[in-house]
């Protein structure tokens, strides 16, 4: 149930808002509204209101506004027909639309940057190098802990979050890691994986993420030796980690024997003994813990918080662009894409964490949808301002035919890309992909 309401909210408030921007502008240059709909038919309620009838419709996978002539084929040439106004007003209609969702997803990373946003620990940190997993492609290109990422394909990365937004958008390509170790600048080819459903790219190198302990199992030797929820486990045995797996693997090593851990609590360090507990053939210590510590960001001044949400909105765009360029050359896989089913599961896994992460994952969700429906894709806000360009170039309206045919082919492609996505989505969970031949 969790999923479904939050599924609901969160593309309920995106569709309103976008086609709010659709309603008021139409208004506002004096085009008539018949229809404001959230949702598609069948119609489960409706009243009409100021010469516009308000809908609900049964399928909430969507919105729509409808204006009078607004198909070129029904236009009769009325004064109130969207056909009848300027090119300028009828772009500024289209426009609305997605620059309302741009503009609701500024506002919501304003609010949240203000309030205080939950995030890893080091992301703005230099590129210093702490663990590379076993196995990865960094092990394998012979990256090693201590050195320090400068560039990556000669563009610099001042800190982990570019990094890992240049790992994460370049599965199954070649990197060129640019190096500095014992005062030597050396350059590395890596051949980024691809992982998880969502074929997101996979370096194997990370920060330092030493483990938080995030609870204790009752009676077990965390617990009995004092140790406390939020404690950061610094080292095992004496020796520094980095990384949780290097917490799991030195208490195996001890094979039952005691184990020293080091911990950071509340800037203060201090040291544990305690014995490893042998349960269901592993040793454990009887914690659970946060693979990396967060930390509350927050900026209470608006003109600042405003920035970050700006410089967060620019930093999204920008992912978004090399995915869909990626996704166009054939180089990323159709798994990245998402449609109802993952929006779906999304909205309630962060619906889960807190309020927090829901309104966060709605704000980039609300500026995807923006950008998406800019792209000069036919029946899209973007193909109908393409358009409109287009005969303002030519200095002349296309014929209705040729409109009809343009919006014939926006029907099929709207209908492939839903088909995929929907199929894309489908394949994602376990008990259904398993059946489907790709």
């Amino acid at each position: 149930m969790t999923y479904i309401l939050a599924f609901v909210f969160v593309l309920g408030v995106l569709v309103f808002v976008h086609e709010s921007g659709h309603f008021l502008i139409a208004k506002w240059v004096g085009v008539k509204v018949k229809v404001f709909s959230l949702g598609f038919p069948p119609k489960i309620i409706g009243r009409t209101w100021g010469g516009t009838e308000y809908r609900i419709g049964a399928l909430p996978l969507g919105g729509y506004v409808k204006m009078a002539g607004d198909n070129p084929m029904e236009a009769t040439g009325d004064p109130e027909e969207f056909m009848s106004h300027s090119k300028w007003e009828r772009l500024a209609i289209l426009l609305a639309g997605p620059a309302m969702n741009i503009v609701l997803s500024i506002l919501i990373l304003t609010t949240l940057f203000m309030v205080g946003v939950e995030r890893p620990a080091g992301l703005d940190d230099p590129v210093d190098i702490r663990f590379v997993a076993e196995d990865s492609p960094a092990s394998r290109s012979g990256v090693q802990p201590s050195d320090r990422i400068t560039r990556i394909d000669g563009d610099p990365v001042p800190s982990w979050k570019a990094a890992l937004d240049k790992f994460i958008v370049s599965a199954n390509d070649t990197l060129i890691l640019t190096i500095e170790r014992d005062a030597q600048t050396i350059e590395f080819p890596i051949e980024i994986e691809a992982r998880g459903d969502e074929e997101i790219g996979y370096a194997g190198l990370f920060p330092s993420i030493q483990p938080q302990v995030a609870a204790l199992f009752e009676d077990f030797p965390a617990e009995r030796a004092g140790m406390r929820e939020g404690d950061i486990i610094t080292k095992v045995s004496g020796k520094p980690i980095f990384h949780f797996t290097e917490l799991i693997e030195g208490i195996e090593a001890r094979d039952g024997e005691p184990v020293t851990l080091g911990v950071l609590r509340d800037q203060e360090r201090m040291e544990f003994t305690l014995t490893p507990q042998r349960d269901d053939g592993r040793w454990l210590i009887g914690i659970n813990f946060n693979a990396a510590p967060t930390v509350l960001f927050r900026v209470t001044n608006p003109a600042l918080a405003l920035r970050e949400a700006l410089g967060e909105t620019s930093r999204f765009t920008r992912l978004t662009f090399i995915v869909l360029g990626r996704l166009v050359t054939g180089r990323a896989s159709l798994n990245t894409l998402s449609g109802p089913v993952g929006i779906g599961v999304a909205a309630g896994e962060t619906a889960r964490r807190g309020a927090r992460q829901l309104f966060m994952f709605m704000a980039f969700l609300s500026l995807n949808l923006g950008i998406l429906n800019l792209l000069p894709i036919p029946l899209l806000d973007g193909g109908h301002m393409t358009v409109i360009a287009l005969e303002g170039l030519a200095g002349r309206d296309f014929s209705l035919r040729v409109k009809e045919r343009i919006l014939q082919v926006g029907f099929v492609m709207l209908l492939v890309l839903m088909v995929t996505v929907l199929a894309v989505d489908l394949s994602k969970i376990d008990a259904i992909g398993k059946y489907l031949p790709w």
